[in-house]
């Protein structure tokens, strides 16, 4: 199996949202649409037809479906310029061949549009196996566009929007002073507890650290085919709210573009903007209210380049690393350490003081890779280790000289048979 970042648009008014949900049936996300899709494609590339429906089903859940994860959840009705998704299908074909994602792309897009969905993918490439696209992204930007009659008599006239536009403008009514916007904009830059532009019950269950940075640019925007709509530009000013920052809250955007315009349009003050930003008891109704989700849209996701370079398959001697860390961490256990093996990292496995293991990093540097676990050392033990074992056979020393409990190390525990040294001293 590989992992495959795809970069895909959307327009969300269609749909119920990002986020798969359906577990039967079609499902009407974006996520759900795209994934399918994809899976539809790739079954004329694989294997047989029971090879291909094993491959394809998703270790999360037993609905058939690819495992996929994306990087940046919008809400219902919010749209999407570039966003990500990480699936993990099998990289190569029934023949061995690898797969031209370009042809795939190509494919999935012409699907898509027969179809009549509005999901469009940019670009499809390999990452590592182990890419988490949700957590790996340094910056995600959006942009929520405004859309302010110049005058009050030309609100009475009705919306000049053309069609194009209508779905994704917020239009807002005078009085408006952009300088009172822009001292709003000032304030909530920077570094700020945002508890009070979200729901107090998602901080509870999913973000529990309400602190973002953010930073927030608002630039003179403009209506599609701008040139064809002198109507529209000469009776609305557009502009387009930039907001930054490397993740947000449930609904943070649009309470955060609301909380701006509460005080463009006198309904509250930039000090009482300030005073709940740095008070989340301090409550003022207006900046309570959420702004719909049409004109907000997520323009970029951006990495690291280095995060998505593609190393090839992960190494053997990591999976073995996983093992032997599995088997330290009921080793330490069973000799009553309260804290157990937390990082399972490929450089570090965190243990008591008395116990170290050690990666020969002169080696990994030399040869691009991991080559060997050179040292475990328990100076509480009694028990000494002067010779290389395979991780069997430490497993089987553990349980007899140590442990005295093969209950715990069970055959079903899945032990990789490999030479790796493994040095302890009393």
């Amino acid at each position: 199996m590989g992992r495959f970042l795809f970069y895909f648009s959307y327009v969300g008014t269609r749909y119920r949202g990002l986020q798969r949900q359906s577990t039967t049936g079609i499902d009407e996300t974006i996520q759900g649409r795209l994934v399918d899709f994809t899976r539809d494609v790739l079954k004329r590339d694989l294997s047989d037809p029971t090879a291909t429906l094993s491959s394809l089903v998703s270790s999360r859940t037993d609905t058939g479906k690819l495992s996929s994860v994306v990087s940046s959840r919008t809400d219902v009705g919010v749209h999407a310029v570039n966003n990500t998704i990480t699936v993990d299908f099998p990289d190569r074909k029934q023949n061995g061949q690898q797969h031209d994602l370009m042809m795939l792309q190509k494919i999935l897009n012409m699907r898509l549009g027969k179809k009549g969905e509005e999901i469009r993918v940019h670009s499809i490439q390999q990452v590592a196996d182990n890419f988490r696209c949700f957590s790996k992204p340094y910056r995600r930007h959006y942009i929520y566009r405004l859309g302010i009659f110049k005058d009050s008599a030309y609100a009475n006239s009705g919306t000049p929007l053309p069609m194009i536009d209508r779905g994704f403008v917020h239009v807002l009514h005078p009085p408006f002073s952009m300088d009172k916007f822009l001292q709003a904009a000032e304030v909530m830059c920077g570094t700020n507890n945002f508890t009070s532009f979200t729901s107090v019950k998602k901080i509870t269950e999913e973000f529990k650290n309400p602190v973002r940075t953010v930073s927030i640019n608002i630039k003179r925007g403009a209506p599609y085919m701008a040139g064809s709509t002198e109507e529209c530009q000469e009776k609305l000013e557009f502009w387009d709210v930039h907001i930054i920052s490397k993740s947000f809250m449930f609904k943070q955007i649009r309470r955060m573009v609301n909380g701006l315009v509460t005080v463009a349009c006198g309904m509250c003050s930039v000090e009482d903007l300030r005073q709940t930003l740095n008070d989340p008891t301090h409550k003022v109704k207006y900046l309570e209210r959420s702004f719909p989700p049409w004109a907000l849209f997520l323009n970029n996701v951006e990495y690291y380049p280095e995060d998505l370079i593609y190393p090839g398959p992960l190494q053997e001697l990591q999976k073995e690393y996983r093992t032997l860390s599995k088997i330290l961490e009921k080793y330490l256990h069973l000799q009553g350490y309260a804290s157990i093996i937390k990082d399972k990292s490929l450089d570090t496995i965190s243990v008591p003081d008395s116990c170290r293991v050690l990666i020969n990093k002169e080696e990994s540097t030399q040869h691009n890779e991991i080559n060997s676990i050179n040292k475990i050392c328990d100076s509480d033990s009694l028990h000494c280790v002067e010779e290389v074992l395979t991780l069997n056979e430490f497993s089987e020393h553990i349980s007899q000289n140590v442990c005295r409990n093969e209950s715990v190390l069970t055959s079903s525990d899945e032990i990789v048979d490999s030479a790796i040294q493994i040095n302890s001293k009393g």
